[in-house]
Parts: structure tokens; C-alpha cells; sequence
């Protein structure tokens, strides 16, 4: 599988993700409405992630799409010139809604679970760690599996109070690609 298709693939499961949060059933994703959820516009994408949370963007990657749709706002990250992938996800739940993280993580194994790339890894929990997010402590859930193909992947998420609400963060990406450090920065930078 290329890098650009598996690059594509896991934008397609964080849009994904995003439907299945808010609920929405198949037929909400026709082109229509995903063709004016979708923000490919620099400016309105950086507007929709400082929704979410006032963050730096990594050196090297920038801000690719974004959605705000029935007061779901999803802003997706990743490396300008992708020669290996990790992607970094924000999504801020409509204000007043009350997640628990055992739910937070059972809606993502079920957005996975339905798309290719990273659905087609059996992703396991291999460890907890601590983060501090907006000056509070958050647990970050880490999976890790193997595509059908051999890739090794691994994902982080967390649940963090967001601007106007709970928010997840999610990193996923190739094993030989994941940069902790950099994943360390960027939640370090969440504001």
C-alpha cells in the first residue's frame, strides 16, 4: 500500500470518527453535506482548530482539513511532505455533552473498525500515560497493532477540556514514523 493511499485512508477514518461521534448515520455522509462540511481553506481550517484549542502545529506539518458540522469541529494535522505518515487529530464535542473516556475510546475502535488503514490493524491498549493538557492531567490511551500489510501502527488518544467543551486528541501513525518528541511538544503546546 503507498504512503499517499494509506495517507488518504486515514484522513477518510478521522472523518469517519468525526460521523460517528455526532451520530450521524450513513446517509448524512452523501457528498452533499460532506462536500460543505469539509474546510480545505488555510484560513478557515486554522479558524475551526482555534475553536477547538489554541495549539502550535509541529515544524514540518501543517493544518490539512477541518469540520464543523452539527457543533462538531474536527481539525486534522499532519506532515507537509509525508514520506513516512502520523497524523495528529482535534475534535471538539458539541458543548453541554457529557463523555466519559471509556466511551470516547469505544466510539473510536468502532470509526476504525469501519474504514481501511488503520481499521485494518488489530489495534490493542499496550499502556496509559500521563499528559497535562490545558494545565490538567489527562490520560492518554495507547494502542498498538499491525495492518494487514505488516505496518506497525500505533495511536494515542485523550479526552481534555476543550474551549467550549469536552475535545479528543488523537495521534496515529506508522510505527517507524512515530517522533515522541514531537507528540510531546504538541501536547505540551495545547493551550
Amino acid at each position: 500500500m503507498s504512503r499517499g493511499l494509506k495517507t488518504a485512508l486515514i484522513v477518510a477514518a478521522i472523518v469517519l470518527f468525526c460521523c460517528c461521534v455526532a451520530g450521524l448515520g450513513g446517509t448524512l455522509l452523501g457528498t452533499r453535506v460532506f462536500g460543505r462540511a469539509l474546510i480545505t481553506n488555510p484560513d478557515r481550517v486554522q479558524a475551526v482548530g482555534r475553536e477547538i484549542a489554541d495549539y502550535d502545529v509541529p515544524s514540518g506539518y501543517q493544518e490539512l482539513f477541518a469540520m464543523n458540522m452539527l457543533g462538531v469541529k474536527i481539525v486534522a494535522i499532519g506532515p507537509a511532505a509525508p514520506p513516512d505518515f502520523m497524523m495528529i487529530m482535534l475534535m471538539q464535542l458539541p458543548p453541554g455533552l457529557e463523555v466519559s473516556q471509556s466511551e470516547m475510546e469505544r466510539q473510536i475502535e468502532q470509526a476504525l473498525a469501519r474504514q481501511t488503514g488503520l481499521a485494518r490493524a488489530d489495534m490493542a491498549e499496550v499502556g496509559e500515560e500521563e499528559a497535562i493538557i490545558k494545565g490538567e492531567p489527562v490520560t492518554l490511551i495507547v494502542r498498538e497493532g499491525v495492518t494487514d500489510d505488516g505496518e506497525q501502527m500505533r495511536q494515542v488518544t485523550g479526552l481534555f477540556e476543550g474551549k467550549g467543551g469536552p475535545a479528543v486528541l488523537m495521534v496515529a501513525g506508522e510505527m517507524d514514523a512515530w517522533d515522541p518528541e514531537m507528540v510531546d511538544r504538541f501536547i505540551a503546546s495545547i493551550r
